[in-house]
């Protein structure tokens, strides 16, 4: 007959509490590696929209998503917009209707995607600082100089620079 030791008794529960631990720390790696993947993608889709710009009020009929970037819109439907990713979808041969939210053809010779610009499309580039910025006006030599002196920019606070 066996009887069961104490050591063999207390090495049963610090084994899943080892166990437990174990566990425990893989699913806190896990969630920090999804969360540094979360911000990633956030700080993607925002350099995205501050590079190309958005479509105001424009969703992807394939995906879903708020258009950010190139918008592409079907010559053959009625109201049909695409993103880029679902336009690569569709060049690789299949079209993209995961939501449903209109009829539409699931053959791929149906559609003839075009690059559209609207009048409501923001280029965000342009505000993007630093960018755009005109450059100051060149002081001309017979220009007054700007120090108030009355003379000639060329006589006074440019005497000595070559032009």
């Amino acid at each position: 007959r066996l009887v069961d030791s104490p050591s063999t008794q207390t090495s049963m529960p610090d084994l899943t509490t080892a166990t437990d631990e174990a566990k425990a720390k893989r699913r806190m790696e896990i969630e920090a590696k999804l969360s540094d993947l979360r911000l990633q993608q956030a700080k993607e889709t925002e350099q995205k929209a501050a590079y190309f710009g958005e479509h105001a009020g424009i969703t992807c009929d394939g995906c879903g998503v708020a258009i950010i970037g190139y918008r592409y819109k079907c010559k053959d439907c009625s109201n049909h917009d695409v993103c880029e990713n679902c336009y690569d979808t569709h060049l690789s041969g299949r079209v993209n209707n995961s939501l449903g939210k209109q009829v539409i053809s699931n053959k791929v010779e149906d559609h003839r995607f075009a690059l559209h610009k609207d009048k409501g499309f923001t280029p965000l580039v342009k505000k993007a600082p630093g960018l755009t910025e005109a450059k100051s006006a060149r002081v001309k030599p017979n220009d007054p100089c700007s120090c108030g002196s009355n003379k000639k920019f060329k006589k006074c606070c440019g005497a000595g620079k070559a032009a």
